[in-house]
C-alpha cells in the first residue's frame, strides 16, 4: 500500500463529532442543506451512540444497523431498522453485500467498522454504487498488503480523504517510509463538493474535533505527509 492514497484533504465544509467520545464516536462534515435518503450503519456492538446523533441531526433520514454479532440493538427507534447480518462483498443467510439497498437509493451516509471486511466489500462495489455515497466515514484495519490497493483507489477515485485519526489502541508501525497507524478512521466526502484542485490538509492530527479511542492512552500525533503539509 503505497502511503500516498492517504492523502488527506481541507474539508469545504465544518467539521462536527458524532457519537460517544471514545471508540464509537466519528467525526462528521456538516454539509450545507444535506439531503440524504438513508445511512448504512455498518458494525454496532453495543453501542448507538453514532446512529442516535445522526437520527437526531437527521431526523427525517432512515437507518439501515448492520450487525451479525449481536441479536438486537440497544435502542429503539422507528428510524432504525436491524438486520442481523455482518458486511462482506457477498451474501448469504449470515452476510449482505448491501448491494440490494444500495441500487436503490442515491444520496447515502456510510458509517462502517467492520473488523478488516471493509477491504473485500469495497472491492466489490461498482464505480456507479460508489458514487452514491456522499459522505463516509470508515474504520481500516492493518491494511498495509497488495490486497487493499483496489479498494483504496476505488475510494479514491470518487471521493476525497477529509479527516484523518489514528487508533490508540492498536499501534503504529513504519510503512514504505511514513509512519503509520495500524488502524485508522477515515471521513471521506464526494468529490463533487470540491473545486478542481482542492487544498492538502495543514491541520495536525489529532483535531480539536477527535477523541482517544482508548481513554486513558495518549492519542497518536501526526504532522506530516501524505496526512498533514506544512
Amino acid at each position: 500500500m503505497d502511503p500516498r492514497v492517504l492523502t488527506v484533504y481541507k474539508s469545504p465544509f465544518p467539521k462536527k463529532r458524532i457519537g460517544r467520545d471514545i471508540d464509537g464516536g466519528y467525526v462528521i462534515i456538516d454539509i450545507p442543506n444535506v439531503d440524504y435518503s438513508i445511512i448504512l450503519a455498518c458494525g454496532i456492538g453495543g453501542d448507538t451512540s453514532f446512529e442516535e446523533d445522526f437520527n437526531n441531526k437527521y431526523p427525517n433520514v432512515k437507518s439501515y444497523l448492520f450487525d451479525g454479532t449481536i441479536d438486537e440493538i440497544p435502542t429503539k427507534n422507528d428510524k432504525f431498522t436491524f438486520i442481523k447480518k455482518n458486511i462482506d462483498n457477498f451474501n448469504d443467510d449470515n452476510t449482505t453485500n448491501m448491494h440490494d439497498i444500495i441500487d436503490n437509493y442515491d444520496n447515502i451516509f456510510l458509517k462502517m467498522d467492520i473488523e478488516g471486511a471493509e477491504i473485500p466489500w469495497l472491492k466489490g462495489l461498482s464505480s456507479q454504487q460508489m458514487n452514491k455515497f456522499k459522505q463516509i466515514v470508515i474504520e481500516f484495519h492493518w491494511p498495509f498488503s497488495d490486497k487493499e490497493i483496489d479498494a483504496f483507489n476505488k475510494l479514491n477515485n470518487s471521493h476525497y480523504l477529509v479527516h484523518f485519526h489514528g487508533n490508540n489502541n492498536c499501534g503504529v508501525r513504519y510503512h514504505n517510509g511514513v509512519i503509520i497507524p495500524d488502524v485508522f478512521e477515515c471521513t471521506y466526502l464526494h468529490k463533487s463538493y470540491f473545486g478542481l484542485y482542492p487544498e492538502f490538509n495543514t491541520e495536525p492530527i489529532p483535531t480539536i474535533f477527535d477523541m482517544p479511542n482508548l481513554k486513558g492512552r495518549q492519542d497518536i500525533y501526526i504532522d506530516y505527509p501524505p496526512f498533514v503539509f506544512k
